[in-house]
């Protein structure tokens, strides 16, 4: 495999420390020959979707969309908590590096690993000297597979070829898991970057979102990660679901034809627990009791 190549000297070493951690996830293969997958994002779709209409294949979920009231509905698989040290007990703002943070986040996200320890959960390395139990697996770089002429290990070859970072984002990641682990065919919910009119923001927050049509710069671009969706449908039949409309680089079906109901809208506080609400104020990134757009709120 080539992907290596592309580490610096201190990304080189570290892999080498941890190698012993990370190894586990290579291991981790055992999606039944032929199962198909829902990978869940955190897109503000999600508020038209009843969550109960997705029990019937394993879930790759990724981020907050385990605080969802009905997330008890899902048959959760695998779970992804990418960002990295987001586990300790203070972080760096993101959008401000001279901001400490504190949203309380990651104390919720303790106890649902804790209460699942059937599921494998995902996060980055960086949070490993302060988050550690038997379902917990690291990432760092690419997953390494120990058979150089596996489907997947073809895969990150091409992706590295391409100059394609599997680790760009949460979904990135979990496109590239759910390929690892053996699953044919993939179901994106509320991955919204990938619906050829995507609405912005988040479905726990509050309002309905702003529309941003094809050719933005992120939002519903109609070349959003079509170099990567293009290796990765080589390798997995992928579908993103929308509410209404088309996926602008992927093939699409409709929540109503793909279940037979009709998507209805509902608001973040009937979604999420007010606790949990209160904990996500916190952050700047989110705008959880007053619309962001009001003027362009659909």
């Amino acid at each position: 495999m080539k992907t290596k190549k592309k580490l610096s000297l201190l990304k080189k070493i570290v892999l080498k420390v941890a190698n012993p951690i990370i190894k586990r996830t290579s291991l981790l293969k055992d999606a039944p020959r032929g199962e198909s997958c829902y990978i869940f994002g955190d897109g503000i779709s999600v508020k038209w979707f009843d969550l109960s209409s997705f029990s019937d294949k394993p879930v790759i979920s990724l981020n907050k969309i385990v605080l969802h009231n009905d997330s008890n509905f899902l048959n959760l698989k695998y779970g992804i908590f990418l960002e990295p040290w987001y586990f300790y007990p203070y972080f760096w703002d993101r959008l401000d590096s001279k901001k400490i943070l504190n949203d309380g986040i990651h104390k919720i996200y303790r106890k649902i690993i804790k209460s699942r320890p059937e599921v494998p959960f995902f996060t980055h390395l960086s949070n490993y000297p302060v988050l550690w139990d038997n379902n917990i697996y690291y990432l760092f770089q690419a997953i390494q597979d120990p058979d150089p002429d596996s489907k997947f290990s073809k895969f990150l070859d091409e992706c590295y070829l391409s100059g394609e970072n599997i680790y760009k984002g949460s979904l990135h990641c979990a496109v590239s898991l759910a390929i690892h682990m053996g699953f044919k065919e993939i179901f994106l919910v509320g991955c919204d970057y990938t619906h050829e009119k995507a609405r912005s923001q988040h479905w726990f927050e509050k309002g309905k979102g702003t529309l941003t049509p094809g050719g933005s710069s992120n939002q519903g671009n109609s070349t959003y990660q079509k170099n990567f969706f293009n290796i990765a449908s080589k390798y997995v039949k992928i579908t993103t679901i929308t509410v209404e409309g088309k996926g602008n680089v992927l093939p699409s079906i409709t929540y109503s034809d793909f279940t037979g109901k009709q998507a209805s809208f509902k608001e973040n506080q009937d979604l999420i627990d007010i606790s949990i609400m209160n904990a996500l104020h916190k952050s700047p990134w989110y705008n959880i009791f007053k619309l962001k757009y009001p003027k362009h709120d659909e």
